[in-house]
């Protein structure tokens, strides 16, 4: 038989799920609690998230008819209710991300470097702590100093106990931690990760890229419309003009041009013939 609080729980995320204009699968593995109530009073009034087993929650997508998201659901993971659109949704979640310390056992996701400069440490046992990490360093002028940049650890690599030591010392976060959206749900519509994560200034680039090549290939094969008429009628202009030029045709547009033309080149004429001859 199945606990009351648990058809309970299903009943109000099904509803949840139903009245929000979208909804959205987010993980939330390795969020330290306090850090997990931070996000939540920040997104507070935009965006809910409510944590749930995730039988329940697939049970309550199902209930609610959101067909294909209970496919996403796997690991640790929260459910998120909002009425901004899953693109807003996706951007806003990204600008909610914070810089975290490395702790022992992590993966590197970039290289590691610790770059050449001042530490904050006096000479001490310290600096034989950060030469056994890889870090090239010397006392100097009565500190310890990084001589050169010192790659530490490499990108898919196990951080150490020991060099997450010395990285919290020196204040380095190398990690960001926040809300990984899996997929979200709207009007009828699932959209994954790989689809929300946009990169805005290669979208605009491509849309611009597009806008010059189709506008192109529109000059090029003659398509009249109220963005090609101006520049066609531009272009033909300035080829009756050159045509006119060309065949000394005269009007009132030329003259001027053709007077201009014949008159420089009777200055340069002028200026090959002797004094004594002119």
């Amino acid at each position: 038989m199945v606990a009351t609080w648990k058809g309970k729980e299903v009943e109000n995320l099904a509803d949840i799920e139903s009245k929000s204009g979208a909804v959205g699968l987010v993980g939330i593995e390795k969020i330290p609690s306090n850090k997990l109530q931070r996000m939540r009073k920040a997104l507070k009034g935009t965006v809910d998230i409510r944590i749930a087993r995730n039988s329940l929650l697939v049970r309550s997508l199902m209930k609610a008819k959101i067909d294909g998201l209970e496919k996403h659901v796997h690991g640790s993971m929260a459910l998120i209710s909002t009425n901004l659109n899953p693109f807003k949704l996706s951007r806003l979640l990204k600008s909610n991300r914070t810089s975290t310390y490395a702790r022992g056992g992590d993966i590197a996701n970039k290289d590691i470097v610790i770059p050449a400069g001042d530490t904050p440490f006096a000479p001490g046992p310290i600096i034989g702590d950060l030469q056994k990490v890889g870090i090239k360093a010397q006392i100097k002028s009565g500190k310890i100093v990084v001589t050169e940049d010192s790659l530490v650890v490499k990108a898919g690599q196990v951080i150490s106990s020991d060099l997450a030591n010395v990285l919290t010392r020196l204040d380095i976060k190398p990690f960001e931690i926040g809300l990984d959206i899996a997929a979200a749900y709207e009007g009828g519509t699932i959209y994954t990760k790989d689809v929300l994560e946009i990169d805005d200034a290669k979208t605009i680039e491509n849309i611009q890229n597009a806008h010059r090549n189709s506008m192109n290939l529109a000059i090029n094969a003659e398509i009249l419309n109220s963005a090609t008429i101006p520049l066609l009628l531009k272009i033909a202009s300035t080829n009756a003009m050159n045509l006119a030029l060309n065949a000394n045709i005269m009007n009132k547009e030329t003259i001027g041009f053709i007077l201009a033309k014949a008159n420089a080149e009777a200055k340069a004429i002028a200026s090959k013939i002797p004094e004594t001859a002119q």
